[in-house]
């Protein structure tokens, strides 16, 4: 199981990786721009990341042909090797994927609302595909079946490729696509924090807390 933070905001994204339960970081150009960043920024957000212990930090590549992607994306992998590009899965995000993944770069394709991109995204060599599950529902789609049929051709195709569930608004949804063997899930600050607020659990907390004490006295 592999647990990311969909973040640029230090303090959030600092204050989870602490915990040593998220393995690193992701981003886009949206991220970005609502934490007041820009793609000036992503080599610090890099330091702080790896710094915060992230084993793998998600850098977007921009542009609108092939070889502008392929430049970008390398000089971002040059940030180091915990640096995975990330593409849109466009036409020229494919074809910049499939030539930094042919160099043994991590890379992830964005932006999936349809299996068979999954599809291409296994010929491309991608490392992970990110398919948008609020997206997906707030267009009107199966999110959680279209996301399970995309897993399933992985699986049964043999592809390396993984699934890396994005656009997550709660834990349930997380559940429910683990049990069909989903394991890489990337969530806003808001959403990780919702694994810890079970008021059952914290009671129980309050409860083994209270009982110490008073054996103590």
């Amino acid at each position: 199981m592999k647990l990311y933070l969909d973040t640029a905001d230090r303090a959030a994204a600092e204050s989870l990786l602490s915990t040593g339960l998220f393995a690193g970081v992701t981003t886009n150009p949206t991220i970005l721009k609502r934490a007041s960043k820009g793609v000036r920024d992503l080599r610090e957000i890099y330091r702080w990341a790896t710094d915060a212990g992230a084993r793998e930090v998600f850098l977007q590549a921009w542009g609108e042909d092939p070889a502008t992607l392929i430049k970008r994306g390398q000089r971002l992998r040059d940030f180091g090797r915990e640096v995975v590009i990330k593409f849109v899965a466009t036409r020229a995000g494919s074809t910049a994927c499939t030539a930094l993944a042919a160099r043994g770069i991590p890379t992830l394709l964005t932006a999936i609302y349809d299996p068979g991109q999954a599809i291409v995204a296994a010929a491309a060599g991608a490392t992970y595909i990110a398919p948008y599950l609020g997206r997906l529902n707030d267009a009107g789609r199966q999110g959680i079946a279209e996301v399970v049929a995309m897993h399933e051709v992985l699986v049964a195709t043999g592809s390396t490729t993984k699934v890396l569930l994005a656009s997550i608004r709660n834990v349930p949804d997380m559940v429910a696509l683990a049990r069909h063997g989903v394991d890489c899930f990337t969530m806003a600050p808001d959403v990780a924090e919702q694994f810890f607020t079970d008021p059952t659990t914290a009671e129980a907390a309050r409860t083994f807390e209270d009982a110490v004490r008073e054996t103590s006295a």
